[in-house]
């Protein structure tokens, strides 16, 4: 474009126009806010992703909230229907000499003390034997008795055990070959778990009463003298004199 005449271009920048007042009206710019949107400050709805994992904090920290403790540990072979496990420490395995009494008075199995020394005729009866601590798949322990006389199925019993030691198995009885077989469990996958209860502790609530202390025992005197009513061993008369 060329200017003529003389003509001189304005450079001068034009003033914005200014929003002009209705009815005599100030128009007031209002400032450009940022809108947000805090919660609600009456919001009552809990943080469950925070207590949930507070609480599995605490529970892989300080285990369950109660300890279950068992107060009686039974002395027996497994039933059938268990699935068990054998504790794999040697410490845990133990001989014991028993005496199985089939009278109606003392029936059942007895232990005996290993530093006692009971009469020579007590002997026809001792039968030997293993104790092992063993679990079931629903956490009972209790302690395989194992006998270990020439008529006992031994060889049977420390192969179970021995399995059972590092799977769980459910063991019966096979009358046809006169021994035990074992089944692996196919979809237990899980360790046991043993209680921090000591040894000694479980022993004493497993044979209890039944742990044969003297030589003179009423148990012994009436499988040893069954004529005397009152249990007890008859007296020499040589040795009253």
């Amino acid at each position: 474009m060329s200017l003529e005449n003389d003509e001189t271009l304005d450079l001068t920048p034009l003033t914005p126009l200014q929003p002009q007042p209705l009815n005599g009206a100030e128009i007031h710019a209002q400032p450009h806010l940022t809108p947000s949107n805090p919660p609600p400050k009456n919001d009552l709805t809990p943080d469950y992703g925070r207590k949930l994992k507070n609480k599995k904090a605490k529970e892989k920290a300080g285990g369950s909230r109660a300890t279950k403790v068992q107060t009686v540990i039974p002395v027996r072979t497994p039933d059938r229907q268990w699935y068990f496990r054998a504790h794999p420490d040697p410490e845990m395995s133990l001989p014991i000499d028993i005496v199985d009494i089939k009278n109606v008075t003392d029936e059942g199995v007895w232990y005996l003390d290993p530093d006692v020394a009971f009469p020579n005729e007590l002997e026809s009866f001792i039968i030997p034997a293993q104790i092992t601590r063993c679990i079931t798949s629903d956490g009972a322990e209790f302690f395989y008795l194992a006998k270990q006389s020439a008529k006992s199925p031994k060889e049977s019993t420390r192969r179970c055990i021995r399995e059972a030691k590092y799977k769980w198995i459910k063991q019966n009885w096979n009358g046809t070959i006169k021994a035990y077989e074992f089944q692996q469990a196919s979809q237990l996958r899980r360790e046991p778990k043993w209680s921090d209860t000591p040894l000694n502790e479980l022993l004493d609530r497993a044979l209890g009463d039944r742990f044969i202390t003297r030589p003179d025992h009423e148990v012994i005197n009436r499988l040893l003298f069954p004529d005397d009513e009152d249990g007890e061993q008859p007296r020499d008369p040589e040795s009253e004199e």
